[in-house]
């Protein structure tokens, strides 16, 4: 997730320095020393020595469930944050007497959280991490809700062989619309705009599957 080298007179001092600087605990990192260093004679010659510390995944995991905790906590102090991950994605999930609050209307303060989150996450790393962010099962909720939104939006490009744009929605939203579309012949789903307002399209192409346009693949979120 990530390394860091770090340089002082002794192994133990240049450990140090990583572990202060980010507050790293037992167990979050692994050390490679690279160089042992060599205190000289009288002073003279002397050499640094040089470590490879390497962050795991256990420090990001609690850094984003503390992160998470301290932003909740003014709404509910009673909020539960469970992180784990898998690869480069962190699946957070909260639980909370106030979730609806916390998940805001048609989702939009739990997506800005997990916004958020994913910047403060990528900040400490040095490859792109994703955040998954849920609060009372909203997303499987929400994914029935996309279900019936697509189907009526499919329903009336097919019948008047036109192109339906739907309501701005979140970058997973839309990854879920594209894919619903996809299970119907002679539509087919783009994304227009930009952030926070991007939304899908979906629209005829009748049969002419094979013709999709260029944006349809480059927009496709």
């Amino acid at each position: 997730m990530k390394k860091v080298i770090e340089r002082a007179p002794s192994v133990d001092e240049a450990i140090e320095k990583v572990v202060k600087k980010y507050g790293l605990e037992e167990n979050e990192y692994t050390i490679n020393v690279l160089e042992r260093g060599f205190q000289g004679i009288f002073g003279l010659f002397s050499k640094e020595a040089v470590v490879e510390v390497s962050i795991k995944r256990t420090y990001f995991e609690r850094r984003l469930r503390e992160f998470l905790e301290d932003i909740l906590h003014v709404v509910d102090p009673g909020v539960k944050v469970s992180v784990r991950s898998s690869g480069r994605s962190f699946f957070v999930n909260v639980s909370s007497e106030n979730v609806g609050r916390l998940i805001g209307r048609h989702g939009k303060t739990l997506g800005a959280l997990q916004h958020i989150t994913m910047i403060f996450l990528n900040r400490l790393s040095d490859t792109k991490l994703n955040v998954i962010l849920d609060m009372g099962d909203y997303r499987e909720k929400r994914k029935k809700s996309l279900e019936k939104i697509v189907e009526e939006a499919v329903k009336k490009a097919l019948s008047e062989k036109t192109k339906v744009t739907l309501d701005p929605m979140f970058a997973f939203e839309r990854r879920q619309v594209h894919k619903l579309v996809k299970k119907y012949k002679g539509v087919t789903s783009y994304s227009v705009g930009v952030e926070p307002y991007r939304r899908v399209v979906i629209e005829y192409i009748g049969t002419k599957r094979e013709g999709r346009r260029r944006h349809d693949i480059k927009e496709s979120i």
